[in-house]
């Protein structure tokens, strides 16, 4: 993502320090396959045939301005397909999430932080893994409308380790990257017609966009859990306890 895509060209165009492939760190670099796959494919086993004498150059692959469109509209089509593929999961990913029993709550990893500007609330950047979904998250702001600072929310981010602690309410909670976080994917109409991808943290709490976690939807299932685990242990500790007990009585007879 960080690299521009690779691009077909006529070698005739450019000089040959030109030509190398920076992400394979190749000088010279092509590439084929089945001739079948892809019309780029055809025209480099005609130019092989043609170099190795195996076959002669049809006479529409010797023309330099040819070769130029060719190689313009094959990159053309080439990024068109790849748009049309993302739009496709797109397009099918909100469909996914859409509707009253769409929503999921999924764990997710944390792969960078970002304070944003003096007037932005701060934001993640996550993975969520059993959809191999990327997006951003929005943590609560520490400004109101107005922009003044919030009273009772303030943000610490220690860029080393890179965390990002939060103070709110009295109670002080902090996020590095690689965490896993809880958070609640949704698909939200924005206006008519046309929605959009959400993805709303519901768990640490204090990072949520509401200050309890049972008041962001689908975080009714985290504080469920953590109601569960929280008797278990109680049941746990209990049974810890009576066993002590009865242990305890054994030895004093």
């Amino acid at each position: 993502r960080c690299m521009s895509p690779a691009q077909y060209f006529c070698s005739g165009e450019y000089r040959a320090t030109d030509w190398h492939h920076y992400g394979l760190a190749a000088p010279v670099y092509t590439h084929f396959t089945s001739p079948i796959r892809r019309y780029a494919d055809v025209c480099v086993h005609r130019l092989l045939a043609a170099a190795i004498n195996v076959a002669p150059l049809p006479a529409h692959l010797s023309s330099k301005s040819y070769m130029h469109d060719l190689c313009e509209n094959m990159n053309r089509r080439h990024r068109s397909a790849q748009l049309a593929g993302r739009s496709s999961v797109q397009l099918h990913t909100l469909i996914f999430f859409s509707g009253d029993d769409g929503a999921k709550v999924e764990d997710a990893y944390v792969l960078d932080i970002d304070m944003g500007d003096v007037h932005d609330s701060p934001t993640m950047s996550i993975i969520i893994p059993r959809y191999g979904i990327e997006g951003r998250t929005q943590l609560p702001t520490a400004r109101s409308a107005d922009g003044d600072t919030h009273p009772d929310i303030s943000y610490t981010k220690d860029d080393e380790r890179h965390t990002i602690a939060i103070r709110r309410d009295g109670k002080e909670e902090s996020i590095q990257v690689f965490d896993k976080v809880r958070v609640r994917i949704y698909a939200k109409e924005i206006q008519d017609g046309q929605k959009d991808l959400k993805i709303d943290l519901v768990a640490p709490a204090l990072f949520t966009l509401s200050a309890s976690a049972t008041d962001v939807p689908g975080g009714e299932e985290v504080a469920n859990a953590d109601k569960k685990s929280s008797k278990k242990q109680r049941g746990r500790d209990s049974y810890k306890d009576n066993a002590d007990a009865k242990s305890s009585k054994r030895r004093r007879k």
